[in-house]
């Protein structure tokens, strides 16, 4: 939502400078220009909506946003075309090439700005995330793996904890010096794996709770036959859930087959 807000009032700063230029009027968006202004915007925000543009993984790169955006503008550019098509032609082609111009290039600055900004506050000592994972499972390493792009936001992974892997690599201590790690290094979040001893995770747990630790439970979804699965908390015993894609079975109408007989005689 705050993402959307700060296109609409780009998109109005571009608009208005299009205007300015090609006008030479300054803040005419909402006076004479004020109904053309809106479907511009709404046309960005709907396209940008359906075409997954304010998704976190797209605003997290600045190669994903520039052809995310990329995307929109032909979109929008189609749907403007159409548009002008059933209104009077009241604007010249120069203008709609500056607005475009203007639209893309302070949507996108402004987007690249927030996006360097969040990783300098990420990166700052105080707001730094320090995880350890505990438990050296398929699925931890997928978490890990799957988590190489925040390190660029303040994401410091300090090693794995597993006894029986104890010469693997990014393995750095047996589960006995959990505790002793997580204070020197200043650790602020754990990931267990569900699949590791129980009596550990409970002392875990307390220890994160008496240390302002954040602790998350990894779920070993590797052995779940679906595609798609969701957990819910029914209390505080957690249920994973999955879809099953297969399809679904024909519907048979026993009489169907003699009805269509009888058409025949």
């Amino acid at each position: 939502m705050v993402v959307m807000m700060l296109d609409a009032l780009c998109l109005f700063f571009a608009f208005d400078l299009a205007l300015w230029k090609n006008l030479g009027a300054y803040h005419e968006a909402f006076s004479s220009y004020a109904s053309f202004y809106a479907i511009w915007v709404l046309l960005w925000i709907i396209t940008a909506l359906f075409s997954n543009h304010y998704n976190t993984d797209t605003l997290k790169r600045v190669f994903s946003l520039v052809q995310s955006t990329g995307k929109v503008v032909l979109i929008h550019i189609l749907f403007v075309f159409v548009y002008l098509l059933t209104t009077p032609n009241y604007l010249g082609i120069s203008f709609l090439i500056d607005a475009y111009f203007f639209s893309i290039l302070v949507t996108v600055g402004a987007k690249v700005l927030i996006l360097y900004s969040y990783r300098l506050i990420s990166n700052k000592d105080e707001n730094k995330v320090n995880f350890i994972i505990i438990g050296y499972t398929s699925t931890a390493r997928k978490l890990l793996e799957s988590m190489k792009p925040d390190q660029k936001f303040g994401h410091q992974f300090y090693g794995f904890f597993d006894d029986s892997y104890l010469g693997e690599s990014y393995v750095v201590a047996p589960c006995a010096e959990i505790e002793a790690f997580c204070k020197k290094n200043d650790i602020n979040q754990i990931y267990f794996a569900s699949s590791t001893d129980a009596q550990l995770m409970s002392r875990v747990i307390k220890f994160a709770n008496n240390n302002y630790v954040r602790f998350s439970v990894v779920h070993d979804m590797i052995s779940i036959p679906y595609k798609e699965v969701e957990t819910s908390v029914f209390n505080n015993i957690p249920i994973v859930s999955g879809r099953n894609f297969s399809n679904p079975p024909k519907v048979r109408f026993p009489g169907m087959k003699g009805l269509i007989n009888s058409f025949r005689v």
